[in-house]
């Protein structure tokens, strides 16, 4: 009896795992609320994403701690960077970046330097606040779209309904068209992706009567939204569909989403509290991770799922090494590069640096969440 009790935490001892994962979405989100109650946003934006003046001093002999004591009790939210050699290493020039009017700092660092700033020896950018928070809001929709593109593709793989793939589809296509509405050519794309989905339920609906029905209404509303009221407020419900269909006809899907949403959930928080101020090259990072967080996800899944060969625990064994090598591997080539890097291109500085961040995370998420899940749903299913 005794003995038969200690089997029976051993095998449950993978659902007590799943505190460290919880724990950690929990202070998260926590954290990612009070963050955007006092910052109205999710994340801390450079002066590419905010609009300001961008000034580049070719001067080998200028001091960043010097300008910025200088210019730091009048311009509080001002960014100073260096300029070095990729060879030598040495000091060429600084990169100066703030939300204030180039008519306003030029004068001011030109007092300061005891020269003007020529085409010859500096270069300006300016760029304008309106611009750049609609390039920035572009640019998070896209992340967005980006996501529900991933869901769908993994929903396609894992589920088993061809009515309920159809729909999804058809959803999908109705939710990018809506984030992404002022783009013409995503639009039509999701005119496509719908009419994609309605020719899939069509002819590969399952032999139910009124097996047309479904998809045909579910494809006249989409269209009929996409371009009566193509509205980001759509979204909401729509993910809500979405998610509700996912654990429905196919939960496995549904936890590589989440894992895939808890990796850049983590990543993002984690991003805030460095206090790493964002521009366009943060932003592609975290579209790739997108797709780096789904890897080994889909792998363990498929291992696990598809495969009969073995035991469950010499299956997740299997994905295990495969996965985690896939990940360290990416780990050490993003950590090598970024050490490289680190004094020379702060855009590249950023992408290696969120990379490696989110795919620490993803080796909790994959192996410990998705892991756990998974055995937790084969055992209900009595898929073991």
């Amino acid at each position: 009896m005794e003995q038969t009790q200690q089997i029976g935490q051993s095998k449950n001892c993978y659902k007590w795992m799943l505190l460290i994962p919880a724990i950690l979405i929990v202070i998260s989100l926590i954290y990612m609320v009070s963050f955007y109650n006092a910052n109205h946003d999710i994340l801390r934006k450079d002066v590419s994403l905010t609009g300001g003046t961008t000034i580049t001093i070719f001067d080998s002999n200028i001091s960043s701690s010097y300008i910025k004591d200088s210019l730091g009790a009048s311009y509080s939210d001002i960014s100073i960077r260096g300029i070095s050699d990729l060879r030598t290493g040495k000091q060429r020039g600084l990169i100066i970046e703030t939300t204030e009017n180039v008519t306003t700092i030029k004068p001011e660092l030109e007092k300061i330097l005891g020269y003007n700033l020529t085409t010859d020896r500096s270069s300006v950018e300016f760029s304008g606040a309106v611009l750049s928070s609609g390039f920035y809001a572009q640019l998070r929709n896209s992340i967005l779209a980006a996501f529900l593109l991933m869901a769908l593709v993994v929903f396609l793989i894992f589920a088993e309904s061809k009515r309920i793939k159809a729909v999804s589809i058809m959803l999908t296509g109705l939710a990018i068209g809506a984030v992404l509405s002022e783009i013409g050519a995503i639009k039509t794309a999701a005119l496509l992706l719908i009419i994609g989905g309605w020719i899939y339920g069509f002819w590969k609906g399952e032999k139910v009567k009124y097996r047309f029905l479904l998809p045909t209404v579910t494809a006249a509303i989409s269209i009929a939204l996409l371009y009566i009221y193509p509205n980001l407020i759509l979204l909401i419900p729509l993910a809500i569909i979405l998610i509700t269909l996912y654990i429905i006809d196919s939960m496995p899907s549904f936890m590589v989403t989440f894992c895939a949403f808890a990796d850049i959930l983590m990543t993002i928080t984690l991003v805030d509290v460095l206090g790493m101020k964002l521009s366009l090259a943060g932003i592609i990072a975290f579209l790739m991770l997108i797709g780096y967080s789904v890897d080994t996800d889909i792998l363990l899944t498929t291992r696990l799922l598809k495969k009969k060969e073995g035991s469950v625990n010499a299956r997740t064994l299997g994905a295990f090494k495969t996965g985690l090598t896939m990940t360290l591997t990416a780990i050490a080539a993003a950590g090598v590069a970024l050490a490289i890097i680190y004094n020379f291109s702060d855009t590249l500085r950023q992408i290696f640096t969120i990379i490696s961040i989110g795919l620490v995370f993803d080796i909790i998420n994959t192996w410990i969440t998705n892991t756990s899940l998974l055995r937790w749903y084969m055992e209900a299913k009595k898929l073991t």
